[in-house]
């Protein structure tokens, strides 16, 4: 199946570039420059989405070491990663079919943030109250009360 889907990227990453040159030379008519250049678009989407599933696994491994070295929160980034680069795409596709952006960033970027903290959230409720503790001390921050308290006070910060 990844395969198939590696020609198939390949193959329009090669008609959509293909596509967009010819327009920009003049070559293609003008009435077919605006579906050169959207394919040119979509070629481009799809080889970062391409390269992003090569290299998923190091740039999460990277970005959840960094995470942790800077906070002491071992996450795990998965899922939360992965709706950052779905939303890149969608965004990316959306601007590419018509060169309007139909949703705002700022509606994307309210969403990522929730899916982010919703995953923050769960790694911290999966920690012993004495990890929590911990943390909130090398913050210098209240280290008494229930675990959702301790929880509410780091996601404060």
């Amino acid at each position: 199946m990844d395969n198939l889907r590696n020609m198939l990227q390949n193959g329009l990453a090669l008609v959509g570039t293909g596509l967009a040159s010819l327009g920009s030379a003049g070559i293609i008519p003008s009435e077919y420059a605006e579906a050169a250049a959207i394919g040119g678009g979509l070629a481009i989407i799809a080889i970062a989405e391409k390269l992003w599933r090569d290299n998923k696994e190091t740039i999460v491994n990277e970005l959840e070491d960094f995470i942790e070295d800077a906070t002491g929160l071992d996450i795990e980034l998965d899922e939360a990663v992965d709706s950052v680069v779905e939303a890149g795409l969608d965004v990316a596709t959306d601007i590419a079919e018509d060169g309007v952006l139909d949703t705002p960033l700022s509606d994307v970027a309210e969403e990522l943030a929730e899916d982010i903290a919703e995953n923050l959230e769960e790694t911290l409720k999966d920690m012993t109250i004495n990890a929590l503790r911990e943390m909130l001390s090398e913050r210098g921050l209240d280290t008494d009360g229930k675990k959702v308290q301790l929880i509410e006070r780091l996601l404060n910060v």
